[in-house]
Order: structure tokens, then C-alpha cells, then sequence
């Protein structure tokens, strides 16, 4: 019985300091520059689309990249977060990546895309901007756009 206990408390004191919380950050969150945006001529009302960026993945320390997807009255800034892990032991890949996500087009006017590039000298972003007209094929009423979609 007293080495099931001893057992026990070694196991439960090793359990805890392997899952204790130490304050050092083991990775970041960053953007990276999107190189090339794959977007449909026109947007069809009511229909969804998907949409291609392509980026650089600089070394194998980035992984589970995702959209940032940001509404600005039509327009749409879009830049893409990478989380980094910090180590030393990082790998140069320069590897060009896509990522796809889905837009649903519920309004009537042309959506303007800023695909996040980078920043200039003086700290401010650089986009790429295309402008994608949206047609109304039905006729279908935009009044459900501002009931379905809210401002991040």
C-alpha cells in the first residue's frame, strides 16, 4: 500500500510540473505579405465564391496559417496571420503556399479587396486592391445584407 502511494504522489508531482505553465512565449502570431490573390471577373448575387491567396512561407517554423478577414464598409482587408514557433533550430524553405476561404457576395455594390503586402518605410501598410463588380442576375433584395453581416 505505501508504494502505491509513493507511486502515486511521484506520478502526480511529475504530472504537474510537466503541465505547469512557465512564462515564456513558445511562438508568435505574425503576418506575411501576400504575394497574388486568385478572385473570380464579377461576384453573382447570393452565391458564394472561393478565393486563393498565395504567400511565402519563409521557414519551416511557420505553421496553421489563416485569414484575417476584416470589413470596412465594401471594402474587405484581408491579410494572413502565421503562427511562428520560436526556436533556433529553423529551417530556410522559402516555399510559396495557398490558402483558400469563401466569400458569400450579399451586396449589391463592387467589393474592394486589400490584400495585406507588407508595410512601406514609414510603417504603413501596402495593399493590393482589386475591385470585384457584383451582378444581380434575380433581382434579389440586399435588405438581408445588413441583417446577416456585422462589422468586425
Amino acid at each position: 500500500m505505501v508504494v502505491k502511494r509513493i507511486f502515486f504522489v511521484i506520478f502526480a508531482v511529475s504530472l504537474w510540473v510537466s503541465c505547469s505553465d512557465d512564462d515564456s512565449d513558445d511562438y508568435h502570431y505574425e503576418l506575411l505579405p501576400i504575394e497574388e490573390a486568385v478572385l473570380p471577373d464579377e461576384f453573382e448575387y447570393g452565391k458564394i465564391y472561393d478565393l486563393t491567396v498565395k504567400y511565402i512561407v519563409p521557414d519551416d517554423c511557420y505553421v496553421n496559417s489563416d485569414i484575417l478577414y476584416e470589413y470596412d464598409q465594401d471594402k474587405r482587408n484581408v491579410a494572413l496571420i502565421s503562427l511562428v514557433i520560436e526556436s533556433n533550430d529553423c529551417e530556410t524553405i522559402e516555399l510559396e503556399q495557398e490558402l483558400t476561404f469563401q466569400v458569400n457576395a450579399l451586396q449589391e455594390s463592387p467589393y474592394i479587396f486589400r490584400f495585406w503586402q507588407g508595410e512601406d518605410e514609414s510603417g504603413e501598410p501596402i495593399y493590393l486592391t482589386v475591385e470585384v463588380p457584383v451582378i444581380n442576375l434575380n433581382d434579389q433584395d440586399a435588405i438581408g445584407f445588413k441583417t446577416t453581416h456585422t462589422k468586425m
